[in-house]
């Protein structure tokens, strides 16, 4: 080889050298550090994260850079910060709203990563290379919720109203579901009767009015609350059972008649009512009489009360089947009031003993008359019941035992 072949592979060789990328040995990014404040979240919190790394290369030729990405369980990305090219250390705090991640929480919790990543370019090779330095599993879950009633009465008397509040939170009655929207279903014998959504305040609170007529049926009603699909919260129903009663019939004996003389009637006048906002006569509803006399079947009959709550029941000695000898003749009226859709039933007995009967198979004409007068007078009476009653409450009895001598 000649000396000119020599001086061309010196220059070869020189032209060589200088072409290495100096990134063989300038480029490194070392000391990386990725912290976060906790490793489980909910859905509704922020994500307080720390970083630090030590990242060189020559800008002349090649460029590189850290970003922070969240990337869910199908590597996508959810959020990246900025990308950050200075040369030498760095340290980063970021803060991460998770409910701006848009979460699909499917099966109530969900996992998600947070990757430092390192971007690497050379611009004479075009050589990228691309990796993740730390990466950091994150478990976000939704939050229980917990319901407090204040007010709240199991059992109701048909055509009352109950005015109570619900407050609903999480964990401690600090952390309340603000303006949080739930559904409400009403069941009564297994159907659903109501149904509706309420949104609960800034303090995590609903009220509601609930009422016998226009919310519930009689017996028993489950009162739900159901939070469902909430993208903070998990799914919860709370379930409260309620009883509605009809209402109560209460009776009163406002008149007898009890005449010793042999042949006369027996009178009772009852007064039934009930009470709602106040108290109220029972109108126009049926009452069946049934009369025994020594436990034998003798007389019944269909009585319907008038439009001030008063019925008037006359029993005649003629219905009985008296024999002679007998000292003493039990008698036993039952009244029977079968109740309607929101009145409950009402059944009651009176019991007699009628002493010392002188029975007559011949009634004369005189005493038939006297019949009609006493059914006339009794209808005038009852017209006026309602005045007398009131009167006459001081002494009002309740019917048990009664005793007449004939």
């Amino acid at each position: 080889m000649n000396k000119k072949s020599k001086a061309v592979l010196f220059l070869y060789f020189l032209l060589g050298i200088m072409l290495i990328p100096k990134s063989a040995l300038g480029f490194s990014c070392s000391n990386t550090l990725l912290v976060t404040d906790k490793n489980t979240y909910y859905n509704n919190e922020n994500i307080y994260l720390n970083g630090s790394w030590e990242l060189y290369y020559d800008s002349g030729f090649e460029v590189s850079y850290i970003q922070i990405q969240v990337t869910n369980i199908f590597d996508k990305i959810l959020w990246n910060s900025s990308n950050y090219y200075a040369i030498g250390i760095s340290q980063h705090n970021w803060i991460i709203s998770i409910q701006f991640l848009n979460l699909t929480l499917t099966n109530y919790s969900s996992r998600i990563y947070i990757k430092m990543f390192n971007y690497y370019e050379n611009f004479n090779s075009h050589d990228v290379v691309t990796t993740y330095k730390e990466i950091i599993t994150i478990n976000i879950t939704k939050r229980e919720v917990d319901c407090e009633l204040n007010n709240f009465k199991s059992n109701l008397v048909y055509g009352e109203s109950n005015l109570f509040k619900a407050k609903f939170y999480s964990g401690n009655t600090s952390f309340c579901l603000e303006n949080e929207t739930l559904q409400c279903l009403i069941r009564n014998n297994g159907e659903i009767i109501y149904q509706t959504n309420f949104t609960t305040d800034n303090d995590g609170i609903l009220s509601f009015n609930i009422s016998t007529v226009r919310h519930l049926g009689l017996g028993r009603n489950d009162v739900l609350f159901i939070i469902k699909n909430n993208s903070h919260y998990l799914d919860i129903t709370f379930s409260y059972e309620l009883y509605v009663k009809r209402i109560t019939v209460y009776v009163e004996i406002t008149n007898f008649v009890n005449n010793t003389e042999e042949g006369s009637m027996i009178e009772i006048q009852l007064f039934y009512y009930y009470f709602t906002t106040s108290m109220k006569p029972l109108e126009n509803e049926n009452l069946k009489i049934i009369v025994f006399s020594n436990s034998n079947l003798e007389y019944e009959e269909i009585l319907k009360t008038n439009q001030t709550g008063f019925v008037n029941i006359i029993i005649l000695p003629s219905i009985f089947n008296f024999k002679e000898g007998n000292k003493i003749f039990y008698v036993d009226v039952n009244v029977i009031f079968n109740g309607t859709s929101y009145l409950e039933n009402r059944t009651m007995s009176l019991s007699f003993q009628i002493q010392n009967f002188q029975y007559h198979n011949n009634y004369s004409s005189f005493y038939y008359v006297n019949i009609c007068l006493l059914s006339i007078l009794t209808s005038l009476l009852t017209s006026v019941g309602l005045k007398v009653y009131k009167y006459k409450k001081a002494s009002f009895k309740l019917i048990k035992d009664i005793t007449f001598k004939f």
